[in-house]
């Protein structure tokens, strides 16, 4: 079980939603990942009568699209903070507060359990796929998406390597961030009796002021006073990087997207 002591929680001043572009961020960080998210649950096999489950819903666009994919299911939106939930309007589709480390889940319910960009986020990740995999009916898909470090290393620019450094170190730091966890997936799913389990990866390139460049200028922003706590040996490569993330000709790679998933085929 992955245990560790760390000053706050995600959301509570890092990554806060009480930051002024937070949403502007989420929107940005959506459209870069949501085209990879729906094709990688429709090749799942996604069907309309599922009853899913979105963890960490955030600005809702995933749960918004999952609604009208399963018009005889469901969807179950869930966040610590729901103030970007609350205007998704489809008939099945219901939004719920919820704290996915301390608040319960009903057991053999969902078809579809998806979070994306929270278990790396949260030291009790373990605990927490175990109580998802609870939660899946026989046959349940689960479906896990984090943000992983392995591709900074090969950055071409060092500021800006530097800089998607010092946001890993930060986050770790602050809330208990592991952006190494994903380098091994499927194999958390496989340990909490899962099976027919793969994993893929996303690395969609950084620059031109696309929705990349702006998710991580955001990012790099709003972290900026921290990094100045915790590495500030690193403030130059941070404002060189936001430099970078607003000129139309720079190109780079940042943190990919590891996806894995599995399914309960334990019976009732």
């Amino acid at each position: 079980m992955t245990t560790m002591t760390v000053p706050e929680r995600y959301g509570e001043s890092v990554l806060s939603p009480n930051w002024h572009a937070e949403l502007e961020r989420l929107i940005a960080m959506a459209e870069v990942a949501d085209r990879t998210t729906t094709r990688t649950l429709h090749e799942l096999g996604l069907r309309p009568d599922w009853q899913c489950l979105e963890v960490g819903a955030g600005a809702g666009t995933v749960a918004t699209w999952l609604a009208g994919q399963v018009p005889d299911g469901s969807v179950l939106a869930t966040d610590i903070d729901t103030r970007w939930l609350e205007p998704a309007a489809a008939p099945n589709l219901r939004v719920s507060k919820h704290d996915i480390v301390l608040d319960p889940l009903p057991v053999s319910t969902f078809d579809l359990i998806h979070a994306r960009f929270v278990l790396e986020h949260l030291p009790e990740r373990d605990t927490v796929i175990a109580k998802l995999c609870r939660s899946l009916r026989p046959g349940g898909l689960l479906v896990i998406e984090s943000i992983a470090s392995f591709p900074i290393a090969s950055c071409a620019t060092p500021a800006f390597r530097d800089a998607m450094h010092a946001i890993e170190s930060t986050l770790a730091a602050t809330i208990g961030t592991d952006a190494a966890w994903p380098r091994a997936f499927p194999a958390p799913l496989q340990q909490h009796g899962l099976a027919q389990v793969s994993a893929s990866v996303h690395i969609p390139a950084t620059g031109g002021r696309n929705a990349s460049a702006r998710c991580w200028s955001h990012t790099l922003t709003q972290l900026r006073p921290r990094i100045a706590e915790h590495t500030p040996q690193a403030l130059p490569a941070v404002d060189e990087a936001l430099r970078l993330l607003d000129l139309p000709d720079f190109f780079d790679l940042a943190f990919a997207t590891a996806i894995c998933w599995g399914r309960n085929i334990k019976t009732q």
